[in-house]
């Protein structure tokens, strides 16, 4: 067996070796705050002749950085500079490339996928870094990383418990979302409450549940007070599109492919119940999201999962359709999940496992067994490396020094045309 030390001199040999994923060049544009132009500059100062704009709506590709200033290529080839300060930068993935963000969010999940054309997020919440508005940690990611995004394709709620459901309802403030997938498993807290409120409110979102029947999703909620308001009681009533069923598949776009494998909207003693599996096919590779997918109790991963539980039910059902290169793992890297029986179906060599310090119960997760089962089958990555230390972190993405746990970690996969993939910690500040 290759011991932890070995497997992690492979794990930076990779880093070094591979290929970095060839996405499109970076484009630059006026920022929101711009109202008429921004001056490109022959030479990387303010004194320097002015030899063309950019005006708002304008992309100029982006050739190199230097302190305050970008180097630019102007329509007619001419190089010049144009200030940092009054510009954003996307970056964009090319035909066949993908890439994928495990959002470092404390003690919860959030995943943000892009391709060439389409974006999808899977969920987003947390139990300890749970602050809305410009404080969300989720917003604050994605406005970094696709200053320029207006749209996000699919919005997937794995199941509603706060820490996948709690910072989703500023998204929708923030982006036109077009669908969104929801196993409609009601649970009163305020995030999902928010969560259907926004839905209701969102001007051309398709709403999709794992329920029964026909017509619109009708939700009670009882009065209850929420961040900070007495709210009444109150009926939620939202259109369905087509059902989320298990077994739907469907094209995001050229070459990616969206399936879900278990969707369950039915009442269980536990909402972990009603995660939905999606597996993500991006070009030649396949990434399987689990959220709270559970194998049975608490036991070791050696022990066969339960008849009864979603990994059980999957293997039995649909064991064909499991096999992925990279696993976002289920339940946060807990013992209730990530049976070795599963694992081995999966196939994966690639983890990403989303923690933080934050307590379930008595336990604070991952489970070092099931890291060690991991580890024996590839490479972890995880968001909760440097938790005590990111609390007093004056540089990360989002609120800085804030004694939250968040936004040091995060994880990036890269998925060339090729099919080559490149993981490393994604950490930036903004």
């Amino acid at each position: 067996m290759i011991t932890g030390l070995l497997r992690a001199a492979l794990a930076l040999w990779l880093l070094v070796a591979l290929p970095a994923a060839a996405w499109a060049a970076p484009t630059v544009s006026p920022s929101a705050r711009v109202q008429s132009r921004v001056i490109v500059r022959a030479a990387p100062s303010t004194d320097a002749e002015r030899i063309g704009t950019l005006e708002p709506g304008q992309l100029l590709e982006v050739l190199g950085s230097q302190p305050y200033w970008y180097q630019v290529r102007l329509p007619d080839g001419r190089t010049g500079y144009v200030s940092r300060a009054w510009t954003v930068v996307t970056e964009t993935a090319a035909d066949g490339q993908y890439r994928m963000h495990v959002i470092d969010v404390g003690t919860g999940l959030a995943v943000f996928v892009e391709g060439p054309d389409f974006t999808l997020l899977y969920d987003a919440g947390s139990n300890d870094d749970t602050r809305r508005g410009s404080a969300n940690r989720v917003l604050a990611y994605l406005r970094h990383v696709r200053p320029n995004l207006q749209t996000i394709d699919h919005v997937i709620l794995s199941h509603p418990h706060r820490d996948h459901v709690e910072l989703l309802p500023d998204i929708f403030d923030a982006y036109q979302i077009r669908h969104v997938w929801d196993s409609g498993r009601n649970n009163p807290i305020c995030g999902y409450r928010a969560f259907l409120d926004r839905v209701t409110r969102e001007a051309g979102v398709t709403y999709h549940n794992a329920l029964p029947g026909v017509g619109a999703h009708v939700v009670t909620f009882a009065a209850k007070r929420c961040y900070g308001q007495n709210l009444p009681a109150t009926t939620v009533t939202i259109s369905r599109g087509a059902p989320l069923a298990e077994g739907t598949a469907f094209e995001l776009g050229a070459g990616s492919r969206l399936s879900f494998l278990t969707a369950d909207g039915s009442d269980h003693p536990s909402a972990n119940e009603n995660s939905v599996v999606a597996r993500l096919d991006l070009g030649s590779r396949r990434v399987l999201f689990m959220g709270d997918a559970e194998a049975g109790g608490r036991q070791n991963p050696s022990n066969t999962p339960s008849s009864e539980s979603i990994e059980g039910h999957l293997l039995a059902c649909c064991s064909a359709e499991l096999r992925a290169d990279i696993l976002v793992v289920g339940h946060h890297g807990s013992m209730t999940s990530s049976r070795e029986a599963f694992l081995d179906r999966v196939g994966a060599n690639q983890f990403a496992v989303s923690a933080g310090p934050t307590r379930y119960g008595s336990v604070t997760l991952p489970d070092q067994v099931v890291i060690a089962a991991l580890e024996a089958r590839g490479t972890v990555w995880r968001t909760d490396l440097n938790d005590p230390a990111c609390r007093l972190n004056a540089a990360k993405i989002g609120p800085d020094n804030d004694r939250r746990p968040g936004g040091c970690d995060n994880v990036r996969f890269d998925i060339d045309a090729n099919g080559e993939i490149r993981a490393a910690h994604y950490r930036v500040a903004d």
